[in-house]
């Protein structure tokens, strides 16, 4: 099989494992699987696929820079807005620098659901993913079973793909929602867990565990106690099973540091780091501002 092959930061990189690590790397922020997730059916989305709460309004606005080698990777931004029980995220993850000559990728992500003490539940899922030859959109919205629907524009062709079941679906978290643990102070029950995830074609799990209690001092960004937990992406459907294979036998290990959210009872990312083939790649906050009593500027509609 011929393969094909580029140079990246000085280093050869097979492209036919590149992108889909690249993809990992970039929704890392996303899809870490940070969220308090649990098996419990999740509250019935109104006729807007949102659920609306009432109380005090939170609002939370992230900016954080990606590094390779100290080059210009890719910059990852975040609003949300929690209110008692209900919630609305918005998230933009995108390539910058040399990187977006070799290749290009966009990810533009909203969600909204309710939480509890203990979980986050998705209700509505939306992303736009754009490379440079495609546009892809998802729609997914869950239903009171648990079980999302999905509506993909244009239509996935999964056929070489392992399928997705019913039972390995139910249950799942959106990836954006995946980053919002709901917790008031970073702890590490935080990290030992294990989050089934479900972004409209691929089902996955992130396996955590806690590494240990830090204090992170990024300027610009976010300054204070978090929790440092380590992850992988365990890869269980809507791949190709050469790339299960590739994945579970050379896993990239990541690591995230949880800041809280003052008022939101809430823990989100302040620091990611991924072991890749071309080094580590470090995503910073530049920015980690929380409001209060504020009108929301995420929607997921």
């Amino acid at each position: 099989m011929q393969r094909n092959w580029r140079f990246i930061a000085g280093k050869p990189v097979e492209m036919r494992r590149f992108p889909f690590h690249l993809a990992a790397i970039l929704t890392a922020f996303a899809t870490l699987g940070i969220a308090g997730i649990t098996l419990a059916a999740p509250t019935p989305p109104n006729a807007t696929g949102a659920v609306t709460g009432t109380g005090p309004r939170t609002h939370l606005d992230i900016v954080m820079d990606a590094r390779l080698g100290g080059l210009k990777f890719g910059s990852i931004s975040m609003t949300a807005a929690f209110e008692g029980e209900g919630y609305e995220a918005k998230s933009v993850v995108r390539t910058e620098g040399i990187t977006d000559h070799v290749f290009r990728q966009v990810f533009d992500l909203t969600a909204s659901g309710g939480r509890t003490d203990d979980l986050m539940q998705t209700a509505r899922y939306k992303a736009r993913n754009i490379d440079q030859d495609n546009i892809q959109l998802i729609d997914v919205a869950y239903g009171p079973d648990g079980a999302p629907l999905v509506a993909a524009d244009p239509p996935y062709d999964n056929s070489d793909r392992v399928a997705t079941h019913t039972s390995q679906l139910r249950n799942t978290v959106d990836p954006l929602s995946a980053m919002i643990i709901p917790m008031a102070a970073p702890t590490p029950d935080a990290c030992d867990r294990k989050i089934p995830v479900y972004d409209g074609r691929r089902r996955y799990d992130f396996v955590m565990s806690f590494e240990r209690m830090s204090t992170l001092e990024d300027a610009k960004g976010y300054e204070g106690p978090v929790v440092r937990c380590n992850a992988v992406l365990v890869p269980i459907a809507g791949y190709k099973r050469e790339t299960i294979r590739d994945m579970r036998r050379d896993p990239m290990p990541i690591s995230v540091w949880l800041a809280p959210v003052t008022g939101a009872n809430a823990l989100v990312p302040a620091r990611i780091e991924v072991s890749t083939p071309l080094g580590t790649l470090v995503a910073r906050s530049t920015r980690f501002e929380v409001a209060t009593g504020l009108p929301a500027r995420a929607s997921a509609k």
